[in-house]
């Protein structure tokens, strides 16, 4: 509960986090940084121009009145008073273990819960929501007033016991700080034009930072950036980047991201200063720029956000350098057909205008992140994998497959799509898999004495070999090693393939690792499987870890994607039905 509560709130303030099982899902830290070696920094530049924000707060309260307090609580009804409470308790303190009593004392309650006392812990919680200080000598005598006058149903006293046995209780500091706090806030911070104050910052004087790259999280390679990646959140930021990459007139792009990352100042809904932070920046061959923000689910301040967004940008914009405020809705980009970053701008248009136009209580913003078919009409579309066949994976591999459909129905029908991207999250499942159905086919077979796999895994090859031939089963060897003993070797699925084709089609048994693989994939599904597996690694490495073609057939990659996630299923099943050879330790599934 806590964690979606935080995950939540933070979101609001642009910072997205995301909640997984570390035992589950892989995830690296990496750098991001602009990649000097590699990218043209100076054709890739973006500028960043100084401005100051449109907010500050005045660290001295003045103009408060009691009739100030008085109209912001009209609005609530008053609480009821407490019943009168005992003034002292006997307190007698027992030996832990033999129950003799040590001490004996009389606690008074008034001396450690008092009135007075109260006034100054609300202030004190009031100068921190509003990150002011010294507030005491205005709020003081208001919040006595307040407690004393207004907020229960008659008038009372804070030496009165029915009320301060009510002052800890949550409905009355909620009443409290749902009073003070706005109108506080709405009396410190200040409205301002944003100015110049400071030279423009380049991106490539960006200092590098680090992120968390996972299956969900994944940091993309991208062309038109000077970074070295583009970290992602969710699956429309990574259908989004992939987008603006090979959109006609990108000239440069950026994730918005890091400790130097531009971040827009706005007041919340509760009336807080706030920092929202955009998800890209992109600088188009025109020398447009586009301050970018992708939303597939609305929180309470999008429409503040997106109104301090378009006001930075009015502020930013000058003659030679105009901005603009991109806001891209998940069903607009669904639905969008351009190829261009000013072709998606204008279809999002009516989206930003409808959100700028609304507010929390108007707002309906379903028209443009669903689409103009209802709900029903949604669910009914057509899955692209049959639920049964997702319903049978493992959790983490049916979001894996979840991800990789939802990607490919965000790029269906956009000329110039690159489909490769909806099958990134699928590499880590599948290789996941391939290496957990070769250490319980094979680990039952090695030897557990560090001298004797030393052996094992050895190549005997007969003279005369060639060294072609000798040099893959080495390396065959050497990377199942890596794989069985410290569970770090290198593309398990293009091993299992091979473990998989020397069963089936090789009659050679050079060593005893060979003999296992022999008796361990021969099984009456093992056939079927590997051409599976065959299939899978041929695309893999032609359109997706290698790229070595573009994936632009829409039909190509639905049907890859299909065959991929029936892999998938079928790789589970195997080791569901494969014995666990360390029972010790958990199964992966």
């Amino acid at each position: 509960m806590f964690a979606a509560l935080y995950k939540e709130q933070l979101a609001q303030e642009g910072v997205a986090i995301d909640s997984v099982d570390v035992n589950h899902i892989p995830a690296t830290t990496i750098s991001i940084y602009p990649d000097e070696a590699r990218k043209d920094l100076k054709a890739l530049e973006i500028m960043l121009p100084g401005l100051s924000q449109a907010h500050r707060i005045i660290p001295t309260l003045a103009g408060l009145t009691m009739e100030d307090v008085r109209k912001a609580f009209s609005k609530y009804k008053p609480l009821p008073l407490g019943s009168a409470a005992k003034s002292e308790i006997d307190y007698e303190g027992k030996h832990l273990f033999t129950g003799e009593v040590v001490e004996r004392m009389q606690i008074h309650l008034p001396l450690l819960r008092t009135g007075f006392g109260a006034v100054s812990y609300y202030v004190q919680q009031i100068e921190q929501l509003c990150k002011l200080r010294n507030l005491h000598p205005v709020l003081g005598s208001l919040l006595q007033t307040f407690l004393e006058e207004i907020l229960f149903g008659e008038k009372t006293s804070l030496a009165d016991q029915r009320l301060i046995v009510r002052l800890s209780d949550s409905d009355v500091s909620e009443h409290i700080r749902e009073v003070f706090v706005p109108l506080v806030r709405s009396r410190t911070t200040t409205v301002e034009k944003r100015t110049d104050v400071g030279s423009p910052t380049k991106l490539s004087g960006w200092k590098p930072y680090q992120v968390t790259h996972s299956e969900t999280h994944p940091a993309l390679e991208a062309k038109n950036t000077l970074f070295n990646l583009v970290p992602c959140n969710r699956a429309l930021e990574q259908v989004v980047t992939k987008f603006i990459d090979q959109a006609g007139d990108t000239a440069a792009f950026a994730k918005n991201a890091g400790p130097q990352c531009l971040r827009i100042d706005y007041l919340g809904g509760a009336g807080n200063l706030a920092f929202y932070t955009p998800d890209f920046i992109v600088r188009t061959k025109s020398g447009k720029h586009y301050v970018v923000e992708t939303k597939g689910r609305e929180d309470r301040d999008v429409p503040k956000k997106a109104m301090a967004a378009v006001s930075w940008c009015q502020s930013a914009g000058t003659k030679a350098c105009a901005w603009e405020y991109l806001y891209i809705p998940q069903g607009v980009f669904e639905r969008m057909k351009g190829s261009t970053v000013a072709e998606l701008a204008n279809a999002c248009q009516p989206a930003l205008r409808n959100l700028l136009e609304s507010d929390e209580s108007t707002a309906s913003p379903s028209l443009f992140a669903i689409g103009f078919a209802d709900a029903d009409e949604k669910k009914s579309e057509s899955p692209l994998v049959a639920a049964e066949v997702l319903n049978a994976l493992p959790p983490r591999y049916r979001r894996a497959a979840e991800q990789a459909t939802t990607l490919f129905r965000f790029m269906e029908g956009k000329p110039g799509s690159n489909y490769a991207a909806a099958f990134t999250g699928l590499l880590g499942p599948l290789d996941d898999a391939a290496r957990e159905l070769m250490l319980r086919r094979l680990t039952p077979a090695m030897p557990a004495d560090a001298a004797e796999q030393q052996s094992w895994f050895a190549a005997s090859l007969p003279r005369g070999t060639d060294n072609g031939t000798k040099k893959q089963y080495d390396q065959t060897a050497l990377n199942l090693k890596k794989t069985l003993v410290f569970k770090s070797g290198t593309m398990p699925i293009g091993l299992l393939r091979t473990c998989l084709d020397m069963a089936l089609n090789d009659r050679m048994r050079p060593g005893k690792v060979f003999e296992a693989i022999a008796n361990g994939f021969k099984t009456s599904g093992d056939k079927r499987l590997l051409e599976r597996i065959q299939q899978v690694y041929d695309f893999r490495n032609s359109y997706v870890a290698r790229q070595q073609q573009e994936l632009k057939d829409a039909g190509l990659a639905k049907c890859q994607i299909i065959l991929w996630v029936d892999t998938l299923g079928m790789l589970a099943a195997e080791i569901r039905t494969t014995g666990n050879p360390q029972a010790e330790m958990p199964p992966k599934l």
